[in-house]
C-alpha cells in the first residue's frame, strides 16, 4: 500500500482508518499517552508565554526551549488548588481518549457516513 498521496493531517488519531488497519493487522495503533497539565496549561496561556519570552533574550534556535522553561516556572507559581485542576483535567482528557481507544479496539467498526467516506478517501 503506497502512502504517497494521504495526507498527513488525515493520519492522525482521529482517523477512523488506523482503527480498521489494527483491526485487519493487529499492528501500530498504540493507546494515547496522557499529556501534562502543564502542556494543557500552556495552551490556554500561549500569549502570556509569548509574551514573557519576547521579553527575554535568546537566539531563535532556543525559543522552544525559552517558551518551555516559562511556561513550566509560571504553571510553578499557580496556586495548589488550580494546579489540582489541571491534574485533574489531564487525568479526565486521558480517561475520554483511553475510552474512544477501546471502543475503536474493541467495538465494531464505525458505519457513520462521514467515517465511511474517510476509509474512501484515505
Amino acid at each position: 500500500m503506497k502512502d504517497h498521496d494521504i495526507n498527513p493531517r488525515d493520519t492522525g488519531e482521529q482517523n477512523p482508518y488506523r482503527a480498521l488497519l489494527f483491526k485487519l493487522t493487529q499492528k501500530n495503533y498504540k493507546p494515547p499517552r496522557q499529556k501534562t497539565p502543564v502542556n494543557l496549561w500552556r495552551v490556554t496561556h500561549r500569549d502570556e508565554i509569548n509574551a514573557i519570552a519576547n521579553l527575554t533574550a535568546h537566539r531563535r534556535e532556543e525559543a522552544v526551549s525559552v517558551r518551555d522553561r516559562i511556561a513550566r516556572n509560571e504553571f510553578k507559581k499557580l496556586p495548589l488548588e488550580e494546579r489540582e485542576e489541571w491534574i485533574q483535567h489531564s487525568k479526565e482528557s486521558h480517561a475520554t481518549a483511553m475510552a474512544q481507544y477501546m471502543r475503536d479496539i474493541n467495538g465494531p467498526v464505525s458505519t457513520l457516513p462521514e467515517d465511511r467516506q474517510r476509509y474512501v478517501v484515505v
